[in-house]
């Protein structure tokens, strides 16, 4: 019972980690966004969209791979997490290095110093290895003390960068600076845990280990990360209209606001999905509960979202992005496939399933390609919202052909059954009693 409880108080301190992130994103982003215009946002959000693209070379592929493994060989844990940093670490020269080194070919001078800065962030970001051993041994506050700390004296900073009339540049500096103070707090809580960085230490076998597991991940999330990221990166060229990328980007950071229920729930619940994998009914009653629960969900946010979408917009960035409520309710539908692709990749990896990750991304990646290939210059940021929804929902196709098709079918029209939301809410106070 008390593991139960542990995962339950995992869950709640992740969703408020994830809160924190989305509500700080969306009031002091807003304000931000508001303050830098179109282009100067337009302009940040260019440089992260290429930066996420590299990303997957420093990470890896390892976030959820190395809680599993930390889950399954616990006395290996300084060995795991030395390596894994080491890999991270290196990767992350290499990522500042491409995403440079493509913008100095492809970008102005203003759009290749703005990439260069916001890329700086993926060396600190290498110290992320200690969240993932916080995952696996269930202690989830501690990521999200962390996080939001980070977030506010960063929502301060911003302020006061706008009270000041600071210039674009030392807005995309703040990725340093959360990556830097993310780091050190996450490096006092290890400490205070009683553990040190100093036990860490490499052995090529490990990064054989996980390398070999991390292969299909890495190639998966980078394509990935091409498909998702690549709407900003030809809007700018098709379009040559950095104001449009800052219009589509203002709409969609709304849109995406949701994301944190998904990534928050499966970053919770993968160590229990992991260790009850040997019950095979007990993980497919917990997998059912957590489809409905990303179902329905994803079905309020997407609902009200239409409905209340111009007023939301309107309300938040006042006249300083006009077609920025349009794209919003065309964007908004793609929560629902968002929602349940997070649901059966956590699926995935914790029965170690990978390859078939990797093809449904192979299947995914040329369709949205080619479809914002084609929109965008038709219908412009428009068409890349459509192109985008479009590809996310053939994706659900994929979902249910790939890997057991009977069950991820079964599994599906168990979850539309609305009883399992009480289930989830009755488990709850059952072990809230329990405490």
């Amino acid at each position: 019972m008390a593991e139960k409880n542990d995962y339950i108080k995992n869950s709640f301190w992740a969703l408020l980690e994830k809160a924190a992130r989305i509500i700080s994103g969306i009031l002091v982003g807003v304000l931000v966004a508001r303050y830098l215009g179109k282009d100067q946002f337009g302009l940040i959000s260019y440089a992260l969209s290429v930066l996420a693209i590299f990303t997957v070379i420093s990470t890896l592929g390892l976030d959820g791979l190395v809680v599993r493994e930390l889950i399954t060989r616990p006395d290996k844990k300084y060995e795991i997490m030395g390596t894994a940093f080491s890999l991270r670490f290196l990767g992350s020269f290499v990522v500042i290095l491409l995403a440079s080194t493509y913008s100095y070919f492809r970008d102005t001078d203003e759009q290749f110093w703005i990439v260069v800065i916001v890329s700086i962030s993926i060396f600190f970001q290498s110290w992320s290895v200690i969240d993932f051993y916080f995952q696996s041994q269930v202690k989830g506050r501690f990521i999200a003390i962390n996080q939001v700390i980070t977030l506010l004296i960063s929502a301060i900073v911003k302020l006061v960068f706008i009270y000041i009339n600071a210039p674009v540049q030392w807005f995309a500096a703040m990725a340093v600076f959360e990556a830097m103070l993310t780091m050190f707090n996450q490096l006092i809580f290890y400490k205070r845990q009683g553990e040190f960085t100093r036990n860490w230490f490499f052995t090529k076998s490990e990064a054989k280990i996980l390398f070999i597991s991390a292969s299909p991940i890495i190639l998966s999330i980078f394509m990935q990360m091409l498909y998702q990221k690549s709407d900003q990166i030809l809007i700018l060229r098709y379009l040559r209209d950095i104001g449009l990328v800052g219009q589509y980007a203002a709409a969609i950071r709304i849109s995406e606001a949701s994301f944190f229920i998904p990534v928050a729930l499966s970053a919770a619940l993968l160590p229990g999905i992991i260790k009850n994998r040997d019950n095979e009914e007990l993980q497919l009653k917990r997998l059912t509960q957590i489809f409905s629960l990303m179902i329905w969900s994803a079905l309020i946010i997407s609902i009200g979202g239409l409905i209340f979408g111009d007023w939301v917009i309107q309300l938040l960035y006042k006249d300083k992005f006009d077609l920025a409520p349009a794209i919003f309710k065309i964007h908004i539908w793609i929560t629902i496939p968002v929602f349940l692709g997070t649901a059966w990749g956590s699926w995935l990896l914790a029965i170690n399933k990978l390859k078939i990750l990797t093809i449904f991304q192979a299947l995914v990646l040329p369709i949205a390609i080619g479809l914002e290939m084609y929109c965008i210059p038709r219908w412009g940021v428009f068409g890349a919202a459509k192109a985008i929804v479009s590809a996310f929902y053939i994706s659900i196709i994929f979902m249910f052909t790939l890997y057991k098709p009977k069950l991820v079918t079964g599994l599906f029209i168990a979850a539309l059954n609305p009883r399992n939301i009480v289930e989830i809410f009755t488990y709850w106070k059952e072990n809230r009693k329990a405490e």
